[in-house]
């Protein structure tokens, strides 16, 4: 009977391996079943549920598994990995512990704790775990990925995208980590090479939203609008519910002087996030653009009802009352401003001036 549950194992991680794990858990089980004491079935067993995203199950599977064999250092891991995944990440990070306290050269463990102190928010921490994961596991593409992240939580730029060229190096099919990389060239003011990797991610991956919407922010620092609307068009058409999007939509609209377009996309933007202030704003200078003061006024005052010390939202509302002929409102309004910010008035001047989008 032993025998051939070792049979059923070894075809179930050869499922697992090929990601079928539907198919994996059915080979696992059959281990379990004709051998109830075996820890490899039972660990297995857990790895297929977790993939399958049964953690409760999963987490029974473990415990089974650590119960027969106390000492089996990938039951610790794997049941750090599942209790973060629920939401459990004091209880996971001491099971990952575990894990390399018996085994302190076993890279997934490694991995798993420095996932679980990110979740923690003990980046500097979960670092060194990554530094230890890829030290063990070179190719370890998911841990360079986390390496990645996390040095970009710290503002190493540099040093999070060579560890996104690492990931890429062994998985040059991740959109992820093209994205991730995009997203640090960017922060380097490198927009050209960014574009060239959001590119790559979204031929990837043609749904990925965030990064259509990213791609808009580059080709906005590129000094290209129209390729940033149509990359911000293609966000939103994949997730009408993205408000940044629609936001930025709405600020390259106005870039290309299309006015009526660009309330249009703010409008959705506000709807969706009522609070979101920057929107309102510009609202208001596109309406302010177009001549339609009062409804730029009544913008206006929805940013300073979100944040009234907004030093613009005074000084544009003054401009949109002065356009009404309301001088005295007016006053008051870019008295309120420069009070809040003496050189408000130096920045905006006579006109309707956007605030910059997010990217």
């Amino acid at each position: 009977m032993k025998e051939q549950a070792e049979d059923y194992i070894t075809r179930g991680v050869d499922q697992f391996r090929h990601r079928r794990y539907s198919e994996a858990l059915a080979l696992f089980d059959r281990a379990v079943s004709l051998d109830p004491g075996c820890t490899r079935a039972w660990n297995g067993r857990a790895a297929a549920l977790g993939n399958l995203g049964l953690f409760p199950a999963a987490l029974d599977a473990c415990d089974t598994a650590i119960a027969t064999d106390p000492g089996y250092f990938r039951a610790w891991s794997n049941r750090g990995w599942v209790l973060g995944h629920l939401g459990r990440n004091a209880e996971a990070l001491d099971s990952c512990d575990r894990a390399v306290t018996l085994q302190p050269d076993f890279a997934e463990a490694w991995h798993t704790r420095g996932w679980v102190l990110t979740n923690l928010g003990r980046d500097a921490e979960a670092l060194d775990s990554c530094d230890r994961a890829t030290a063990l596991s070179p190719d370890d593409a998911e841990a360079w990925n986390m390496r990645g992240n996390v040095l970009m939580s710290f503002g190493r730029y540099a040093e999070a995208l060579r560890s996104y060229d690492r990931v890429i190096a062994t998985r040059p099919d991740l959109p992820g980590a093209w994205f991730n990389r995009a997203n640090t060239l960017a922060q380097l003011g490198q927009h050209a090479e960014a574009l060239v990797s959001y590119d790559r991610a979204v031929a990837l991956r043609p749904e990925y939203a965030e990064a259509w919407n990213n791609r808009g922010n580059t080709c906005m620092h590129l000094g290209r609008p129209e390729d940033a609307a149509e990359s911000y068009f293609t966000a939103v058409s994949l997730r009408p519910e993205y408000a940044e999007a629609w936001y930025n939509h709405g600020f390259a609209l106005s870039d290309l002087d299309r006015q009526d377009e660009a309330v249009i996309s703010y409008e959705v933007a506000t709807a969706l996030r009522p609070e979101y202030a920057e929107a309102w704003y510009n609202r208001g200078v596109a309406l302010g653009i177009l001549g339609r003061y009062a409804e730029a006024v009544l913008s206006y005052d929805r940013v300073i009802a979100i944040d009234p010390g907004d030093a613009e939202a005074w000084y544009s509302r003054g401009q949109a009352l002065r356009c009404l002929g309301r001088q005295e409102e007016a006053d008051v309004s870019q008295d309120k401003a420069v009070a809040l910010d003496p050189k408000c008035r130096a920045i905006h001047g006579p006109g309707f001036t956007p605030k910059k989008n997010p990217g």
